[in-house]
Order: structure tokens, then C-alpha cells, then sequence
């Protein structure tokens, strides 16, 4: 008989081309299972057979009459464009906002089924369930960010409230095909109920009240859920591996971390800042600041260049696949080309402008604790040459913000640590799940800034 879980807690990171998910989990409180070996990287690809959608894993190619990838994509560039619920994609035969819903409903699925796997399930209204979203860092007021803030929150709303309600047991699965009409009709259910519609009007009024605690259904209390910023969840598992254990520091200054995560996508490039330490009887604080606002500049653009540089220099045509391989696996042909150069000088220069403004004025230039580390993440953030981009980019920044030398040449490229996966590679483009899923994720405060004699309050934000 499966054993009951007690809590958990679910990452899910939907991506350009590929989506993850992570969990933590314990069957009796304080007690953690021991991680799962996750399964395959799901292809963000919708696939529609006759009546019916379905997505599979990453590099299984299922028979279907229409495919439409790349849906984040869609909201990345056009969040102001056609209405979100309303607007029929006509070759899946569902809304963008519906098929959000369903990629991230078939992770979740995907979740429930490693549980069963495993001999666990998820008890209605007895299991504690948190349900972490991903979100790139859409922090301005610009209408593009307040919209693409308010369609995300809408869409984890949708499928917390169907799992809520009618059972995680019912979610679409990995490869299982669903009906548009089922689909269409559950979620315009979903969505029209009250319930949904006092959680819409009650919903978030700017971005630190959105990333700043869970949500949850006042007559079902076990289901919360979380929206958090991809560059956050990103670097918590660095964050987490360099706090020093209370007992091992000399002195109160060897808490401190300063830590900056450049987590580079598909779709888009976040960066973030952690500043953070533990008190003296072992209580952590832990700490990111106001993160970068998202770059739509990132991996996507490489794999499309690295394309047209093997047909033009080699004459040989490749596919998206072949062209992600390459990027990671094969660098000495094109690494100093000029177009990859710029590519790098791009993301980095970003990285730097966001360091030159961070407001940290407290502890940044503080020389008494250790330096500044940097970690890259995404499937694009270990691309050859970027990290020393970034680091020089990240130097240049704190010079100009006078920086003493002495703090800056501390700067130092980390590699990110996990127990799992084993390949670097992997464990970088899971690193937003992972993180996601923490379950001391909660503990995370964001603040506006640091000045030098008091705390920058959140400044509110109107969607």
C-alpha cells in the first residue's frame, strides 16, 4: 500500500525549449526522503494528434499532425498581444494561457507519478503541498513586465486550484494524450468559479508582494503555492552550500556570503544577488535583493547562430538539437568567432550594469568579509568563456562604483554544487527546480536594498 506523505514541496521550472521539475518531500515531519533520480527533461513542445494534445520527453519525436514549440516564447515577446484565455492558437486548438496551464499541469503529473514509483502518494487535504512557479525576473512597471507578472500568477492559480479540487490523481501526464475540448472545458471551469475569480481580484499588486509569500484556497488550506523568480530559485542551492556551519566560523564575518547567480535560458538571461549569514546561536538570514530585470537575450540566440555558421562555413545543416550539443560539447570551432564574442559581451555587459547598481551599499564593499562569488546556471550559462565575461564585466562594475581593490579581487567563479545530477551540464539547467523545491526556500527575505544606515523598504508596484 503506498505510504502518505506528510509534506511536500514542488519545483517547476517551464522553459523555452525544455521544463524541469524537482521535489522535496517527508513522510513524517523533519524528516526528508532521499532525492528521486530524476527522470527525463520534458520537451515544451505541444503536439497535437486529430482531437488531442500531448508532450513528451526531450528527443522523442511522437507521431502528430501539428506541433507549436516554444510557447513561453510567446509570452516572453508579446505579453500586451492577443487575450491570454480567449485567443485560440489555431493549430493546438487552445490558448496560450491554456497550454501554459497544461505544460505545467504534465510536470506536475510527471511529479505524481515518480511519487508512485517510489510507493508515495499525495493525500487530499492531509498532505501539505507547496507548488513552486518559476518566473523570469519581471520586476519593472513597464505594462510588458505587469502583464507577463499577472498572466503567470493567473496560470498558477488555474492549476493549484484544479489539483486542489479535483486531485492531483486526474493531472495529464508525460505522453498521454488529452482532449482540447476536456482540457479547454476544465480550465474556462476552473477559472469562472468564484473561487478563482475572488483569488484573481485579491491577487498581487506588485512584484515583492508577489515573490513574498504562498497563496493558498481558504476551505483547502493544503494547497499553497509560490511564484519565484528564476534567478533566486537558480542560486539558492549555491547560496545553501556556502553558509558556513555555526560551529566552523572564527569569527562573525566568516557567515557572510556574497553571492551573484547569472542564469542563462533559452528564452532569457536573469541575474540576482544573495547577501547573507547566520547568527550567533546558528539562525540563518538569508537575504536577495532586488534581482536584475530579465535580458530576452540568452541561449536561444547562440543555438540560432551557431546554425547559420555551419551552413555558411561548413555547408552542413543542423537541427535545434544538434546546434544545443554543439554549444555546450564543441567550442573549439567557433568559440572566438566574433559573433559568439558579441553573444558573450552581450550577457556580460548586462551582468555588469546590474552590479554597478545593486544596492548594496552595506555589505558589497565591505572588506572584512569574504568576496563576491558568481555562479552560472541554465542550459547557456556554462557556454566556454561566458563566466570569464561575466567576471570581467562584474570587475569593471565595482571599480566604477569605487569598490576598494582589495574587495573586488576577491571576485571568484564557483562551481554550482549539488549531490545530483552528476554531469555539470544537467545540474545547471535543472538548477531552477531544484532550487525551487527546497524546502528552506521559504526562508529567503527579499528586500529592495541595503543602504548604509538602513534597510531600503519595498516599494509598491502596481500591476
Amino acid at each position: 500500500m503506498p505510504k502518505a506523505l506528510e509534506r511536500i514541496w514542488i519545483g517547476l521550472d517551464w522553459g523555452t525549449h525544455s521544463s524541469k521539475w524537482w521535489y522535496e518531500a517527508a513522510e513524517e515531519p523533519g524528516k526528508l526522503l532521499p532525492p528521486t533520480k530524476a527522470q527525463a527533461v520534458i520537451d515544451s513542445t505541444i503536439h497535437r494528434s486529430g482531437q488531442k494534445l500531448s508532450l513528451v520527453k526531450e528527443r522523442e519525436i511522437p507521431k502528430s499532425e501539428c506541433q507549436d514549440p516554444r510557447l513561453k516564447r510567446r509570452l516572453l515577446d508579446d505579453p500586451l498581444g492577443a487575450d491570454y484565455w480567449g485567443a485560440i492558437r489555431e493549430g493546438i486548438g487552445i490558448s496560450l494561457g491554456e497550454a501554459a496551464t497544461l505544460s505545467l499541469g504534465v510536470l506536475l503529473g510527471d511529479v505524481v507519478r515518480d511519487l508512485a514509483s517510489r510507493d508515495y502518494v499525495i493525500v487530499p487535504d492531509k498532505t501539505a503541498v507547496e507548488i513552486r512557479y518559476s518566473l523570469p525576473n519581471w520586476i519593472s512597471s513597464e505594462p510588458t513586465h505587469q502583464a507577463s507578472r499577472k498572466r503567470m500568477f493567473q496560470t498558477a492559480t488555474i492549476l493549484s486550484l484544479m489539483v486542489a479540487e479535483r486531485e492531483f490523481e486526474r493531472l495529464p501526464g508525460v505522453g498521454k494524450e488529452i482532449g482540447i475540448e476536456e482540457w479547454r472545458t476544465l480550465v474556462k471551469a476552473i477559472r469562472e468559479s468564484p473561487t478563482c475569480q475572488k483569488l484573481f481580484e485579491k491577487g498581487p499588486n506588485d512584484f515583492g508582494s508577489l515573490i513574498g509569500g504562498p497563496f493558498s484556497i481558504p476551505d483547502r488550506p493544503s494547497v499553497s503555492w509560490r511564484m519565484v523568480v528564476e534567478s533566486t530559485a537558480a542560486g539558492f542551492p549555491q547560496l545553501q552550500h556556502f553558509l558556513m556551519p555555526a560551529e566552523d566560523a572564527r569569527k562573525t564575518e566568516d557567515h557572510w556570503v556574497k553571492l551573484l547567480v547569472v542564469d542563462v535560458g533559452a528564452g532569457s538571461t536573469d541575474a540576482g544577488y544573495f547577501i547573507s549569514s547566520r547568527k550567533a546561536d546558528g539562525r540563518l538570514l538569508l537575504n536577495y535583493l532586488k534581482p536584475a530585470s530579465t535580458l530576452d537575450y540568452a541561449g536561444e540566440q547562440l543555438t540560432e547562430m551557431l546554425k547559420r555558421f555551419y551552413l555558411r562555413r561548413k555547408n552542413r545543416e543542423i537541427t535545434i538539437q544538434e546546434a544545443e550539443t554543439i554549444k555546450l560539447n564543441a567550442p573549439d570551432e567557433w568559440k572566438d568567432e566574433q559573433f559568439v564574442v558579441d553573444w558573450r559581451e552581450q550577457i556580460a555587459e548586462h551582468v555588469g550594469e546590474y552590479m554597478r547598481h545593486v544596492p548594496d551599499e552595506l555589505r558589497l564593499p565591505e572588506p572584512s568579509i569574504p568576496g563576491l562569488k558568481i555562479v552560472m546556471t541554465g542550459g547557456s550559462g556554462l557556454v566556454e568563456g561566458l563566466d570569464r565575461a561575466v567576471w570581467n564585466a562584474v570587475a569593471e562594475a565595482l571599480a566604477r562604483r569605487d569598490i576598494p581593490h582589495n574587495v573586488a579581487n576577491r571576485t571568484e567563479i564557483t562551481e554550482l554544487t549539488l549531490d545530483w545530477p552528476e554531469d555539470r551540464f544537467d545540474r545547471a539547467r535543472r538548477a531552477v527546480s531544484i532550487g525551487a523545491a527546497n524546502s528552506n526556500f521559504a526562508q529567503l527575505e527579499y528586500v529592495e536594498g541595503f543602504g548604509k544606515a538602513t534597510l531600503i523598504k519595498t516599494s509598491v508596484q502596481r500591476w
